[in-house]
């Protein structure tokens, strides 16, 4: 669900609380209740992030979730009887705003705000990199909630296996998959050890030597990383790509090859 910028400036106030018929929200509580919807924010002893106002924040921060199947979700927390004393008064702003860009706000038949519309179907957000590759999955990998799954022909490089350890000890599920070759049994890291799934497919077949040459990241089914990198020591000081696509179906068929994977290995 993604809506315009003046629907975005629209529901800033119902937010924060300032000039709205909702409860105020300190800095703290709006904080919170963005971190809900896929934010990983804190509030500091210097204050909000950016150390920028509370609107100027809630304002920001709506323009990150936009777009994103989370912001469906908060547009309903708007008008959530839990959340709220008066959802049905509440409901009639947000539905006046959402209209101007296809959505509805209705009750189900349990009667609970539901948004509906035009254009639910998930996107497909595609960002190209070919600078600063390993920030980027380092970054992706630390905003991930629930799952990583690793396929790569070669993973030797440290700092990106300490940081699915990391993600491992937090609970979140690891999976790796990469060839069982001389560069993995020299180079590789040892995730076995730390109680991470780890699967070496051998590049050996009836049919002569195919390895897996696979370099991809799936992320809580919904991102994928994608392209020429190599999870290597030495991949960052190549000419190197990868693309960040954020879509569940991307994610499901990127999902379905690894589990192939998985299953040829095990067959």
């Amino acid at each position: 669900m993604k809506v315009s910028e003046l629907t975005l400036d629209a529901l800033r106030p119902f937010i924060t609380g300032d000039d709205a018929p909702v409860e105020y929200m300190s800095g703290p509580k709006i904080v919170n209740f963005f971190n809900l919807f896929g934010i990983k924010d804190e509030y500091s002893k210097d204050g909000l992030p950016g150390n920028v106002s509370r609107n100027e924040y809630a304002r920001i921060t709506l323009g990150k979730v936009n777009g994103k199947p989370e912001f469906k979700l908060l547009i309903e927390a708007l008008v959530d009887s839990r959340k709220v004393e008066n959802p049905d008064e509440i409901v009639d702003f947000i539905r006046e705003f959402i209209k101007h860009d296809g959505y509805y706000l209705e009750k189900n038949e349990l009667g609970i705000y539901k948004v509906s519309g035009c254009e639910l179907d998930d996107p497909i957000a595609i960002e190209a990199h070919f600078e600063e590759i390993k920030s980027q999955i380092i970054n992706s990998i630390r905003n991930a909630r629930f799952f990583i799954w690793v396929a790569v022909a070669w993973f030797t490089d440290k700092d990106i296996g300490n940081e699915l350890r990391k993600k491992h000890q937090s609970g979140i599920n690891i999976r790796v998959i990469v060839n069982d070759d001389y560069t993995t049994q020299k180079h590789g890291l040892d995730f076995a050890s730390r109680g991470i799934e780890y699967t070496k497919i051998s590049p050996e077949s009836p049919w002569g030597k195919k390895i897996m040459h696979n370099k991809f990241c799936i992320i809580d089914l919904y991102t994928v990383i994608h392209g020429s990198y190599n999870w290597t020591s030495n991949a960052q000081y190549n000419k190197e790509s990868i693309t960040i696509t954020e879509n569940r179906d991307v994610a499901e068929e990127f999902a379905t090859q690894f589990i192939q994977l998985k299953n040829q290995k095990d067959a």
